[in-house]
């Protein structure tokens, strides 16, 4: 799998569980991203390719995108996996401003 340089590529601003972050829906090398960013990936639903899921540390399948926020987010064990992730409703938790913007 191919990861992006953070540094050169576009982000889009987005609000995720109450506070501003940065989305792209490349997979980014985390050896690129600058210090201060809490970096996540996102799954998408088996149903919609649009919608987001789930926020885990890595996503194999249906890969949805990389998040940068600058305040952790508190993930839960997934059982049957033992990876850890946080469950979203797009509809509630997941708002995307309109703006991109570069690191």
């Amino acid at each position: 799998m191919a990861r992006f340089n953070a540094k050169e590529i576009n982000w889009e601003k987005v609000e995720v569980l109450g506070q501003d972050g940065l989305f792209t829906d490349l997979r980014v090398d985390r050896d690129t991203i600058p210090d201060g960013w809490h970096v996540y990936e996102v799954r998408h639903s088996d149903n919609d390719w649009g919608e987001p899921v789930e926020i885990c540390l890595g996503v194999l399948v249906n890969f949805y995108g990389t998040l940068l926020v600058k305040e952790p987010i508190k993930l839960e064990p997934f059982p049957q996996t033992g990876n850890d992730y946080f469950y979203i409703e797009w509809d509630k938790d997941w708002w995307f401003y309109g703006e991109s913007i570069r690191l």
